[in-house]
């Protein structure tokens, strides 16, 4: 008796479902896929039975009588008629596996109408025994599964509880729905409704539809096509689009991550990585983005013929694919915040239009007539105020500094020529960076005028800040900004047209020496010119598992502007910093900069570094500032392009709007 033998049809069928069907989820993948090649514009998937009664119905083209008995073949398929048709897929469904791996274990039944026939066709199979008959239907099809899995105990006993796999269906929705936002889905559960779109063909309306995002996100739209050249010159064309919520929305898994390409919702490690990438700087390590990418391409340079679920796939040039998304999603969050502004300014300028015109000088003298200042003596027995400007009022403690100086901050203002021109072995004055001699909480603020004055910029408001002895500066904020106090040398408060913002200075200052060191760096790596260098090297207290980090990163810190030197006991010592840790106790600031890229993968390096380097240049929480001191790390935050949170991905400010506070006080 021969050892090799010819499974039966029905049993190649069930171990073929078991590739194609892993759960009721991949039922309705399938089948809405097989609906959507067939023009349908509306489908609607019904759910029962603990997920083993499916009923999928849609208004596309309909089979012919003898096309709707073939479906339930093997291998049978429309969508394809020689190998090279793989190559230019147009189609979601191509194998022609679905339908009869799916009949070999359930209970089927298909009704099928194309719109020009008078009756429709019956198709039932069971038990590997197919039946077909006319029948009165509508135009479109019926797919019906009765007790999924019922002649497949095993597979039977593994499913999930009925809520995790109506979970996992609608997931599948979900991504189909915003695949296609022209055709209107609707989903029920035990005839509930879950989920229902409109097929309006908008993209941003489908993904709130679909419940992938609540609609409280703000969003960031993301449109690029680039055609470049590809080998014998014929060109290649990527479209890409989407939505990016805004750094402020992100949560602890990928699942708000959706990849489209060619209409095919994928996993695609290229899109993860660019995200990765595009967001590093602006949400916090271990949480993953809101997107929703959506990629169009040549069908010839991916290939979607490696999985039968068709859930991964293959590029041909998968280097330049990468470079191309993630430049996209960059240049779309930098535009995004750039537009915003210019929005708020135009806003501003209207606003202003309307007013009565009120002179420079009389705008002065109201300025100097309207809000004090109070400077408070440590032991709090008496206030004296100054007067600023109308939209300004602060209180500020005299209390015990740390003796050091505060990075950043000076009392001539940034020198931006020092900073500009700084080099290696030349020192820099640090753009807020107090001298030792004279620390901020020292300085009287009658030492300080102020005058706000009517520049050719829109929507700001600028502030001459005069100092005894020195050229006038010139900081700008938004118009309708009114700065009402500063908390525990902390946070300052801001009125706004909207309600209030609570800014947080070191996060603030962060994200501003972060993205100046950005500018400063003058190669894609990041390289930086700005260096110091020590006269005599500093010893550093390392660990044997920080010396190898140190090692490991050492190519990546050099580039930064870090030099070290290495003895032959395992020591190690710094010889030169960059200037931004000049003015900071940098032998700590190194320990910690080496503990925090002790688990980066080494790509990052350049970018987690400078990210460090900024945390620790910043002022700190606590340290009081003068009112000059706010009004420039104010003025120089707002100019940064991204500047909802720090580097590390914190929250820079809090915004309270005035419904927010009511609600607050008036709880519902």
């Amino acid at each position: 008796m021969p050892k090799v033998l010819v499974l039966p049809d029905h049993i190649a069928s069930q171990i073929a479902a078991g590739e194609v069907v892993e759960r009721p989820a991949s039922v309705v993948k399938e089948l809405v896929e097989n609906s959507v090649d067939a023009g349908a514009t509306e489908i609607e998937i019904a759910i029962s039975h603990d997920c083993r009664d499916i009923r999928i119905a849609d208004n596309g083209f309909g089979m012919e009588p003898e096309d709707a008995i073939l479906a339930f073949q093997r291998h049978a398929t429309s969508k394809l008629r020689t190998a090279e048709d793989l190559w230019s897929l147009n189609t979601l469904g191509f194998r022609g596996e679905a339908i009869p791996s799916i009949a070999s274990i359930s209970k089927f039944v298909c009704y099928t109408r194309t719109h020009d026939a008078a009756v429709g066709t019956r198709v039932e199979t069971a038990d590997g025994q197919l039946k077909a008959v006319e029948v009165g239907c509508a135009p479109g099809t019926v797919m019906e599964i009765h007790e999924l899995f019922y002649n497949t105990p095993a597979r039977l006993k593994f499913m999930k509880k009925a809520a995790t796999e109506f979970g996992h269906i609608e997931e599948a929705v979900q991504s189909l729905a915003i695949s296609y936002p022209q055709v209107a889905f609707t989903l029920l559960n035990n005839g509930d409704v879950v989920l229902r779109t409109s097929g309006q063909n908008d993209l941003a309306r489908t993904i709130v539809e679909a419940k992938f995002f609540t609609g409280k996100e703000r969003l960031v739209e993301v449109i690029h096509g680039a055609i470049s050249s590809t080998e014998g010159g014929a060109e290649k064309i990527l479209q890409i689009k989407g939505y990016l919520a805004k750094p402020t929305h992100f949560r602890g898994d990928r699942k708000g991550i959706l990849t489209i390409v060619n209409g095919r919702a994928v996993r695609c490690p290229l899109t993860l990585k660019a995200l990765d990438y595009a967001f590093s700087d602006l949400i916090p390590r271990g949480r993953y983005p809101l997107a929703v990418v959506v990629l169009q391409m040549d069908p010839g340079q991916v290939d979607v013929n490696i999985h039968p679920t068709k859930k991964e796939l293959k590029y041909s040039h998968g280097n330049e694919i990468y470079l191309t998304i993630q430049r996209a999603l960059g240049r779309a969050l930098r535009e995004e915040s750039i537009a915003a502004a210019e929005a708020a300014r135009a806003e501003h300028v209207r606003q202003v239009a309307q007013e009565p015109y009120v002179s420079p000088d009389a705008y002065n003298k109201m300025a100097f007539e309207s809000v004090a200042f109070v400077h408070e003596t440590p032991s709090h027995q008496h206030a004296e105020q100054i007067s600023f400007r109308d939209s300004l009022s602060y209180q500020t403690s005299a209390r015990e500094a740390v003796p050091q100086a505060y990075s950043g901050y000076s009392d001539s203002g940034f020198n931006e020529a020092a900073f500009n021109s700084g080099s290696s072995g030349t020192a820099r004055e640090s753009s807020y960076a107090t001298p030792m001699h004279a620390p901020a909480y020292e300085r009287e603020l009658v030492d300080h005028s102020a005058q706000a004055k009517v520049l050719p910029e829109a929507g700001h408001t600028f502030l001459q800040v005069r100092e005894s002895g020195s050229n006038s500066d010139y900081y700008s904020l938004p118009a309708d900004w009114k700065i009402v106090g500063y908390l525990h040398n902390t946070y300052i408060f801001v009125e706004t047209a909207n309600g209030l913002e609570i800014i947080e200075q070191h996060i603030a200052h962060e994200r501003t020496l972060y993205e100046r060191l950005l500018a400063k760096q003058t190669t894609a790596g990041r390289l930086s010119e700005n260096s110091q260098k020590l006269i005599i090297s500093a010893p550093l207290a390392l660990s044997p598992e920080q010396i190898e980090t140190l090692r490991l990163s050492q190519n990546a810190l050099n580039a930064l502007g870090f030099a070290f030197e290495f003895e032959n006991d395992g020591s190690a010592s710094v010889s030169e910093i960059p200037l931004e840790l000049a003015s900071v106790n940098y032998v700590p600031a190194i320990q910690k900069l080496i503990d925090d890229l002790a688990t980066v993968d080494a790509t990052n390096m350049e970018l987690e570094a400078t990210k460090s380097i900024a945390c620790q240049s910043a002022i700190k929480n606590g340290m009081p500032l003068s009112q000059r001191d706010i009004l420039k790390l104010l003025s120089d935050w707002l100019k940064t392009e991204r500047n909802d949170t720090c580097p590390h991905g914190r929250p820079v400010r809090l915004k309270f709007s005035i419904d927010d506070l009511f609600q607050m006080f008036h709880p519902a």
